[in-house]
């Protein structure tokens, strides 16, 4: 009696990646349209202010002759009009965060919290292509979106650039221009994929992200200037593009305290403030000479440390590599994690 052999199952042939690309347009197209209507709301902003930044510029620039009363009045008013970031200089600081967090928490937080993985991760696709085709696009779309809006507060910011006012590095300008723009928005993507997988829920993952990331830019704000050696002049004009750290008096060398020049400054009426940069006039006392000029003449010399504006592209990719770096971190330890969880 001969006994057949069972037929071998057919070979499960994984879903094309091009089939993938459908399931991601429907998973990211919610948080694209919202994420692009937000920018361009703040983009229409920034037209509209940059195009009058640049004509009052103009104009303050373009007076004739320069000391005159007039000309005075047009730098004062182009600084007190366009000076202060405002609410939305406050939120372009935090908005690559926020892209990046709530493009990224949802992610797995979701799928999590619904339950859907049980279906998800058991079909044909596998759970590691799955995650693969979702974290990855969506890493790239946050840094090309943050990095192109990038551009544009770029544009908007060059009359405050090119006259002064604001210095590239400055940490209020410097996170949101250039490649850091487009880094930090991968930072608070990976952050919030992380979360979402640890928290398995949404609005806690989004939470627990964006503290993480606010906390590590304020930790970024702080040491930025620090990431090459500081330079030093003695020169009492330093170019305003570049961004002055501290300032000290020395005399033979040696630093001296703000207490001993105060002391100094005490017979001609002045004193510093108490940032110790800025003279003021003693109260009561009247028109004297030049602070400055006084404890040069007495052999005292200005010392100010400061990060050239030519560094502003190196501390760019620094700063991208640093944040790509966590980036990759963060996704390599949730795709461990996913790899580990049962389905």
């Amino acid at each position: 009696m001969t006994t057949l052999a069972p037929a071998p199952a057919p070979a499960v042939r994984p879903v094309p990646w091009t089939r993938l690309a459908w399931v991601v347009w429907r998973r990211y197209r919610a948080t694209l349209l919202a994420i692009l209507g937000v920018l361009a709301v703040l983009g229409v902003d920034l037209v509209l202010t940059g195009q009058r930044a640049r004509s009052a510029y103009a104009t303050a620039a373009a007076c004739t002759p320069p000391g005159s009363a007039s000309c005075r009045f047009e730098w004062q008013n182009f600084q007190e009009s366009y000076a202060q970031i405002g609410l939305v200089g406050v939120i372009l600081v935090f908005l690559p965060g926020v892209v990046g967090v709530f493009a990224g928490a949802p992610v797995l937080a979701r799928e999590l919290e619904t339950g859907t993985f049980r279906y998800t991760w058991t079909q044909g696709v596998g759970r590691m292509r799955w995650a693969v085709a979702v974290l990855v696009p969506g890493a790239l779309g946050v840094a090309v979106i943050v990095g192109a809006f990038g551009l544009l507060v770029s544009w908007h910011n060059q009359p405050l650039i090119d006259s002064g006012i604001v210095q590239r590095l400055h940490t209020t300008v410097f996170p949101v221009t250039g490649i850091a723009g487009a880094g930090w928005a991968l930072a608070g993507f990976g952050l919030g994929v992380l979360a979402g997988m640890l928290c398995r829920r949404v609005l806690p993952a989004l939470v627990t992200a964006f503290g993480a990331w606010f906390g590590l830019a304020y930790l970024a704000s702080q040491v930025r200037a620090h990431y090459l050696a500081a330079l030093t002049t003695t020169s009492l004009n330093l170019s305003p593009t570049d961004l002055p750290l501290d300032q000290w008096w020395t005399k033979g060398g040696d630093r001296i305290s703000d207490t001993q020049i105060n002391s100094v400054l005490h017979t001609i009426g002045v004193q510093m403030d108490g940032s110790g940069k800025v003279f003021a006039a003693a109260p009561g006392a009247g028109d004297s000479v030049d602070p400055n000029q006084y404890l040069l003449g007495h052999g005292y010399q200005p010392v100010t440390s400061y990060q050239p504006d030519s560094r502003f592209w190196t501390f760019q990719w620094i700063e991208f590599g640093c944040l790509t770096a966590l980036t990759l971190l963060a996704l390599g330890t949730t795709l461990w994690l996913l790899r580990r969880r049962p389905a």
